[in-house]
């Protein structure tokens, strides 16, 4: 027989969806808005499914869901910025967690290279030509290619258990470089 035991094996069970949301809201992340567009279409969502993928060539992917806005921009505009919000910006990340509105018209942005909007006031920046995607169940995995980037000193936003918090650093503790 070939292809091992992996290939005889009945697939198991998934675990229940709340179960599963509960259990990655354990996860800490950083907060992200996703910013996007296709001709004057502009549009954001607010991210933690983001991360690096590759420093050489440097490469970050994003996860989104089919039916967001974003995903069509994303797709058509072949391009995407990453803006990591800051500790104070918890409003921001409300604001494009929600649906519909014109945004862009009353928070301060620039276009970027890529035409995508950066958010002011981040605690870094990131433009991104797409580079390839890969549809997983209801989202699309969009990896981009770095063509910019910015970072300032402030403190990031992050969320865990469906709460926004500013970091602190451990006194005496730091981290791999």
């Amino acid at each position: 027989m070939s292809g091992g035991p992996a290939a005889m094996a009945a697939p198991r069970a998934s675990v229940d969806a709340a179960a599963f949301r509960a259990t990655m809201r354990r996860l800490a992340a950083g907060v992200t808005v996703v910013t996007s567009r296709h001709g004057a279409r502009l549009n954001g969502m607010t991210a933690t499914a983001v991360c690096s993928v590759s420093a050489d060539p440097p490469l970050v992917l994003v996860v989104v869901n089919r039916r967001n806005a974003s995903h069509e921009l994303i797709t058509r505009g072949r391009a995407f910025a990453l803006n990591f919000l800051g500790a104070d910006q918890s409003e921001l990340a409300n604001l494009f967690a929600a649906s519909g509105g014109k945004r862009f018209d009353t928070i301060p942005h620039r276009l970027g290279k890529t035409g995508c909007p950066l958010l002011e006031g981040c605690t870094a920046l990131v433009e991104c030509e797409l580079e390839t995607l890969h549809d997983v169940a209801t989202h699309t995995v969009f990896i981009g290619r770095v063509i910019d980037n910015e970072t300032s000193q402030s403190a990031p936003l992050t969320y865990h258990d469906a709460r926004f918090w500013a970091l602190r650093p451990i006194d005496g503790q730091r981290g791999v470089d």
